[in-house]
């Protein structure tokens, strides 16, 4: 019985050194097959077009096409073959285009409904993947991003899992600002799909609303102002599209239309939420967000004015481009009259020197008419003033002011008209007043 048991062990331990063995030897032919198969897989797919020509493609396509299922090897020729395109260096200068075909050509066609949502699936966490690496390229991390707010139904609309991945993406500051705007971009696009549908933006809303409020919410560094003002805007242009605002939503919202330390723009499309998103559940202040208005309105242009006064200044005394402007006011006397720079007309003064540009007039145009309009329209039909009531007439009077002002602007672009316009409204809103008409100009 010993000697038995003996046997038996030594065996054991004689197969348990062979298993080994053999596991080794298999461990290392694993290795070198694979090693090669990696290098012939690197030539075969080292860029987008020899993925779309290789034989592994054809395969796919026909499987999907022809209404077969979404298996392994589908889910391996995604994850391995196609998807890490977007990341090639090769790839880089089509990217978008390639990032456009990876959505159409690899999902598109699909004839199995499950089978498509499991292929958009598997890209949609590949991407989110990539997105979230530290050691990926940031322009794949952005594409990566952008592709999953592009992903889309059979119906061409929005593939409607991924709102959650953008929404989730948007309030994540630990990425990066680029990435979190690409999320910014999808998310609109799953937002922009719900007007109308009452449903589908109730659903949405849970979602959306949270990441917009951590947008407005997050504290803006000189070194971020560009980034967080454009995803505040972009947010603030969502928010009425997904119902009426909830009073801690409009609050948030109120708070970036009184911040001076925020961008002008931002704080016009926080006038442009309120007016559009909130209402008597909303709990707002109305008199005051339209007293706020008319104070912005000049603000806006003070700003504008302030910037082409600095540029004159820099020009006269600080060595800008050409001579300085010599006379108070841009007048010459005979003796002053220069013999280099501009050509004077006969009556002594030089052209017009536009220091503010038509572009800033124009801007300042859309800010008074997007303000004009969310006090009141031009219908009287929107706008905050129909939160009090009757419609006092100085908000009327305000509306009106604003949006002569913008039409004015907007007809002829000039600092003369934009300085005139800044002029009228000041006096009324230092007052605490209704700002005057806009000056007329000749």
């Amino acid at each position: 019985m010993s000697r038995m048991h003996s046997g038996q062990r030594l065996l054991s331990v004689s197969s348990y050194r062979s298993g080994i063995s053999l596991l080794l030897a298999a461990v290392v032919w694993v290795a070198v097959a694979g090693g090669a198969f990696g290098q012939d897989d690197n030539a075969r797919f080292s860029s987008w077009a020899k993925v779309e020509a290789a034989s592994e493609t054809k395969a796919y396509k026909e499987a999907m096409t022809g209404g077969g299922a979404f298996d392994a090897t589908a889910r391996g020729f995604l994850e391995q073959i196609a998807l890490p395109q977007l990341q090639l260096e090769s790839n880089r200068p089509t990217i978008e285009r390639i990032r456009k075909r990876l959505r159409e050509f690899l999902l598109g066609g699909i004839a199995n409904e499950k089978s498509a949502d499991e292929a958009t699936k598997t890209v949609s966490v590949f991407m989110e993947s990539l997105a979230a690496r530290n050691d990926a390229d940031p322009v794949s991390r952005v594409n990566a991003m952008l592709l999953i707010g592009e992903l889309q139904s059979p119906d061409r609309k929005p593939w409607p899992p991924a709102a959650a991945t953008l929404a989730q993406a948007v309030a994540n500051a630990d990425l990066p600002k680029a990435v979190r705007i690409a999320a910014c971009v999808g998310l609109a696009k799953h937002v922009e799909a719900t007007r109308g549908v009452v449903e589908e933006q109730q659903r949405l809303a849970a979602l959306a609303v949270p990441a917009i409020v951590a947008i407005l919410k997050e504290p803006t560094t000189p070194e971020s102002v560009a980034q967080n003002d454009w995803m505040a805007s972009r947010c603030l242009s969502m928010l009425p599209l997904l119902g009426p605002m909830k009073p801690a939503t409009a609050e948030d919202v109120v708070r970036i239309l009184n911040d001076g330390s925020r961008s002008i723009n931002v704080r016009v499309r926080a006038a442009a939420a309120l007016a559009a998103g909130a209402d008597a559940e909303s709990k707002i202040d109305a008199a005051a967000l339209i007293q706020s208005i008319g104070g912005l309105a000049v603000s806006s242009l003070e700003g504008d004015v302030a910037a082409g006064d600095k540029l004159l200044l820099e020009r006269q005394y600080g060595g800008g481009s050409g001579p300085p402007l010599p006379g108070a006011g841009g007048y010459v006397s005979p003796d002053e009259m220069p013999t280099y720079g501009p050509p004077v007309d006969l009556t002594g003064r030089p052209p017009v020197d536009q220091v503010i540009p038509k572009e800033v007039c124009r801007r300042a145009a859309w800010r008074l008419s997007v303000l004009a309009d969310s006090t009141l329209t031009d219908d009287s039909k929107r706008g905050l003033a129909l939160l009090l009531g009757d419609i006092p007439p100085a908000a009327s009077r305000l509306a009106q002011s604003l949006r002569r002002a913008a039409l004015e602007l907007d007809a002829r672009p000039e600092e003369v008209i934009l300085r005139q316009t800044f002029a009228s409204l000041k006096p009324a809103a230092a007052a605490g007043g209704t700002p005057a008409p806009a000056a007329a100009s000749k």
